[in-house]
């Protein structure tokens, strides 16, 4: 299952916007029959880690695949040109008077472990060596949201289904998206809680972890801050250009723990994308 859910995480996150699920001008709404559609784009990011022992720069190319599938009231929607995105499974329950009730899965938090954050680096870490492997999780729950006009406010209550972390996150994101000439800018503001099973789980030591410069380390409920801003502006009839920033700031719970390096992380973007 864990395997299945890395490779399933690792194809999306190649992926740029389908439609995201925190923006008002998402399609997570029912549709009557089947639905699909996709769209293709190159980006350059730049990003900070936090883990220790990694490079505090890194940067490189993303080639992207961009799917939204509906039927009726389910819906998959793979979504990474916004920083926000990602993948998402669904069910639609209520859809009326500007209000949407959905059952969600996504995964929450990526997983990692002595050699880093990215799947294929195998090279070991010096700063995290003999740690355990913190696993992907998928977590799913419900979501509640309100759309005002350009505006959308969202509230989601996820526990973990795959055993990784098996702990709670409530998330809530206010999001806004504002049109300038031929510019189209989004803003969002995010806070996100964890539970300490999921704290403990990623960012605590266990004994057998520990070291002289990694001692023991059990966290509480931690909670985060993001600020994501993007913009896009056509270049001709199909093609998009994108430029995206997504800041993190992480609570005491987190930043304190020997693995994690520093309290925020910055990625930015550029790219375009094929709108067919």
């Amino acid at each position: 299952m864990r395997a299945l859910i890395s490779l399933i995480i690792l194809l999306v996150s190649f992926a740029v916007s389908a439609s995201n699920r925190y923006y008002s001008d998402n399609r997570l709404e029912p549709q009557q029959g089947f639905n699909w559609d996709w769209s293709v784009g190159l980006g350059y990011y730049v990003e900070d880690s936090y883990l220790v022992g990694l490079d505090s720069y890194d940067d490189g190319l993303e080639p992207n695949i961009n799917l939204v599938l509906s039927y009726d009231k389910f819906y998959l929607d793979v979504d990474n040109s916004q920083l926000s995105g990602g993948m998402v499974i669904g069910y639609s329950l209520i859809d009326k008077y500007d209000w949407g009730l959905d059952i969600l899965g996504t995964n929450v938090q990526s997983g990692f472990d002595e050699t880093g954050l990215k799947l294929y680096d195998r090279d070991v870490i010096d700063a995290l060596a003999g740690i355990d492997r913190r696993h992907y999780d998928f977590d799913m729950g419900i979501r509640l949201s309100r759309r005002l006009e350009s505006s959308q406010l969202s509230f989601e209550l996820l526990h973990d289904v795959t055993d990784t972390h098996n702990d709670w996150v409530f998330t809530t994101f206010l999001s806004s998206i504002q049109q300038y000439r031929n510019w189209e800018f989004r803003g969002g503001l995010g806070f996100n809680v964890y539970g300490r099973e999921f704290s403990d789980y990623y960012f605590g030591i266990d004994e057998h972890e520990s070291t002289e410069t990694r001692p023991y380390y059990k966290p509480d409920i931690a909670y985060a801050v993001m600020l994501e801003l993007h913009a896009e502006h056509p270049l001709s009839q199909n093609w998009v250009f994108l430029a995206g920033w997504l800041s993190t700031y992480f609570s005491g719970e987190i930043s304190d723990s020997p693995i994690i390096s520093q309290s925020y992380q910055h990625k930015a973007k550029v790219g375009v994308r094929y709108v067919f």
